[in-house]
């Protein structure tokens, strides 16, 4: 166990492990099925583990988003699909920060109560009404769909049918609303992540009181004090799928090892252990993944610090913070490639454990949050330049 990690978040860490036999027993399924199997979430609830950043006066956890990351890794070291799941669920309250405390405890006051979505913008219109907000259009990517109770999406608020703008970046409204009111698609079919539900939801013309929605760019809570209220809600956010990349590679690694005891490579006498292209590899892979967690978890820890302090957040920092999580995700996609060279053709087998994780990291990567992309937007920042993006 992390020794970083708080006495608070530790009953949570032995949870985690004494449903790691569930969640072994149904990753198979979830793989063939496309969705999280619902005797996983029901164990995910049951542990109370989706509620960690849930007050304590309301029944939950109140750890610190640091904590909260190195359990999502810990969660993705037995499934990253389960992993990738548990973040947005265990997350989800992050966002519901920013609306009333009356529309946070509707919501999350429910102990079944967890809400899922997608804050792309670019396939949901958003028009004013009296006393809130109407949402139609799509959620995409909503990941654990099946098992929320509230869809989150964001949206550009049209006026007039065009999109509001200002500073020359259009202006856009995120809202939770009863997924009830919402179709969920079957549209997720990928070669990774494959058991996370990610599928698209539908939405037409749901109306949306003021309080449960919020300024998606300039989110701030009206009632949350300290660290989560201090630091921006896009800083707030931005490890929690990335730490599932590292827990997910950790099992890789932790896979070869395991094999590299007993297999003796096709033309030699010796295991896989004695041979040198596998031992550079794996200390290659070993490197690498620590490397990414020792930038992931600093740069995040520092943002902690820095909000209990009541420290203020420049561009600079919010740059800085991505990349981290850019570099941290690419490094832990090359620690699996190595690993999955050094197994050889197990890793090409369905019933080995780094074929999946392969393909889980691959998928997971591409996120507009920790793709490629996201270092052309750090440049310009650390360039001095515009960013060019509302979303660093």
């Amino acid at each position: 166990m992390d020794r970083l990690i708080s006495e608070r978040a530790r009953p949570y860490f032995e949870k985690v492990q004494k449903i790691g036999p569930i969640i072994r027993a149904h990753a198979d399924r979830a793989e063939r099925e496309a969705q999280m199997p619902r005797e996983v979430i029901a164990a995910f609830h049951d542990a109370g583990l989706f509620r960690i950043l849930i007050p304590r006066n309301m029944g939950g956890g109140e750890l610190t988003i640091p904590d909260s990351l190195r359990l999502c890794e810990e969660v993705s070291r037995i499934d990253g699909s389960a992993g990738w799941n548990f973040a947005i669920c265990s997350g989800s309250p992050l966002f519901g920060y920013n609306l009333s405390r009356a529309a946070f405890e509707k919501i999350y006051g429910d102990p079944l109560g967890v809400s899922a979505g997608s804050l792309n913008p670019a396939t949901t219109r958003v028009v004013a009404s009296d006393g809130g907000w109407r949402f139609s259009g799509k959620a995409t990517y909503a990941s654990a769909s099946a098992h929320a109770t509230y869809l989150m999406a964001a949206g550009m608020v049209l006026r007039d049918g065009a999109p509001q703008l200002v500073d020359g970046f259009p202006v856009m409204r995120a809202g939770l609303f009863p997924i009830k009111n919402a179709k969920i698609l079957n549209t997720w079919s990928t070669a990774g992540m494959r058991g996370t539900g990610s599928n698209d939801c539908e939405f037409d013309n749901v109306f949306v009181p003021d309080e449960f929605t919020f300024d998606w760019l300039n989110a701030k809570s009206p009632w949350q004090r300290g660290a989560f209220e201090k630091i921006p809600l896009q800083l707030q956010f931005v490890g929690g799928l990335v730490s599932v990349v590292l827990g997910t590679a950790r099992h890789a690694l932790d896979t070869l090892n395991e094999i590299a005891q007993a297999k003796v490579p096709a033309a030699t006498r010796a295991t896989l252990r004695e041979r040198s292209l596998a031992q550079i590899q794996y200390a290659q892979a070993e490197g690498l993944l620590r490397a990414a967690r020792a930038y992931f978890y600093n740069c995040n820890d520092e943002i902690w610090r820095e909000g209990e302090a009541g420290e203020t957040f420049s561009i600079q920092d919010r740059a800085h913070a991505r990349l981290a999580v850019v570099t941290a995700a690419k490094l832990a996609v090359q620690a699996v490639d190595l690993v999955a060279d050094a197994a050889g053709m197990n890793s090409a087998q369905t019933s080995c454990p780094i074929e999946r994780c392969w393909r889980d990291v691959h998928t997971a990567t591409q996120h507009v949050l920790m793709n490629t992309a996201r270092f052309e937007v750090v440049g310009r920042v650390l360039f001095g330049l515009d960013p060019g993006s509302p979303v660093i």
